[in-house]
């Protein structure tokens, strides 16, 4: 049924899978995303314990392979939900498992499984079984089942990438490794449908994506680290920030820039900074000192401060302008503004004070001398 190889493979993916599974669950303060993880392991490891039970008994025992696909396939139906909820944990920090829409994802699996189950009275799954899938002839609702795993596979690919390209840098060597260890195994089961490649190189193609997520796990502290909605935090920082691409074009803001500049994110996502200068009142006195800091901070790579008054505002900004290099490759540039009005009111109303003090201690020395010359007079 497979070769000698193969079967080993088989078992030492399976170790893998044991390996993985015993740290997860030895981790103390389990979080969200670890119990995630390590449901995607349990469903893993019961596909491949199926696919070692048809290769060891199927022959020996005159049992029809079909049946064992009936264990492998809670596997099969499982683990795209549970990896789609990782991933959607991975970018919102936490899911709300009382909302039922998590619930629902989980129906279509459960189905799929009543009718292989049953498939002996309908062949609505199978019509005729291979473990060479292009030699399989499937029932319609097999298409049904695969669309729809495909289908999250895609969608959590696509919350993890886009996660990544927003957020690069650390979070993202670990979201990266676990899209691409995620996708190959998907990739060699698609290509099996239109060559004879068997059954059992979809689950020996996880020992590649283990190793992926092992050097998630251990090298970039995977587990180690709740991710983050970021735009949440920065939204609720009390500075305003803007990040501009190398086109002069805005990709990313905080809501407090909005506020600050009575802005609409509709109004200035994508849009070139030059045309945010000539558009906005606040900021059209600006342009020129702006756009020359840009070209300084991107041609030096420093850092370029500034302190400005908006009149149109009536406040005061110290504001920070940098390039953001990643191996030394310039991702955009970075424009920080710190709102230090109150602080200049504050000092402007201790330097009053002072000279407040200082013409009255004037007046008091004169009022002195005064008498004191009427006292030698």
């Amino acid at each position: 049924m497979c070769s000698i190889s193969t079967f080993l493979i088989l078992i030492f993916t399976c170790i893998l899978i044991n390996c993985i599974l015993v740290f997860l669950l030895s981790t103390k303060n389990r979080s969200q995303q670890i119990k995630l993880f390590s449901a995607i392991f349990i469903f893993l490891l019961i596909w491949v314990l199926g696919l070692i039970l048809q290769v060891t008994f199927s022959e020996s025992l005159n049992i029809p392979p079909v049946y064992f696909d009936y264990i492998v396939y809670i596997g099969v139906c499982f683990s795209p939900v549970f990896f789609l909820l990782l991933s959607i944990c991975f970018a919102k920090s936490t899911i709300d498992f009382s909302k039922k829409r998590y619930w629902l994802l989980f129906i279509i699996p459960t189905i799929s499984l009543l009718v292989l189950w049953t498939n002996d009275f309908h062949h609505a799954f199978y019509k005729v079984y291979s473990t060479t899938p292009s030699e399989s002839v499937f029932g319609w609702y097999f298409y049904l089942h695969s669309v729809y795993s495909y289908l999250l596979f895609a969608i959590s690919f696509f919350t993890l990438l886009k996660y990544s390209i927003k957020n690069s840098g650390f979070f993202s060597k670990q979201a990266m490794l676990i899209l691409v260890g995620s996708f190959f195994p998907i990739f060699i089961n698609i290509a099996g449908y239109f060559n004879t490649i068997d059954i059992y190189i979809t689950p020996i193609s996880f020992t590649f994506s283990i190793l992926c997520y092992i050097i998630a796990i251990l090298k970039f502290d995977f587990l180690k680290v709740t991710p983050i909605a970021l735009q949440k935090v920065v939204d609720r920082i009390s500075d305003s920030y803007i990040i501009i691409n190398d086109n002069n074009y805005i990709v990313d803001f905080n809501k407090t820039f909005l506020d600050t500049f009575s802005l609409k994110a509709k109004d200035i996502r994508n849009t070139n900074i030059e045309n945010l200068f000539d558009s906005t009142y606040s900021l059209k006195n600006e342009k020129d000192i702006f756009i020359n800091s840009f070209k300084e901070a991107r041609s030096t790579g420093k850092t370029i401060k500034l302190q400005k008054f908006f009149e149109a505002l009536n406040k005061y900004f110290d504001i920070e302008i940098n390039t953001i290099f990643n191996n030394d490759s310039s991702l955009g540039t970075l424009v920080l503004f710190k709102d230090i009005t109150q602080h200049i009111k504050d000092v402007q109303t201790i330097e009053q004070n002072q000279e407040i003090l200082i013409e009255k201690e004037r007046l008091a020395t004169l009022r002195t001398n005064d008498w004191s010359e009427l006292l030698i007079t």
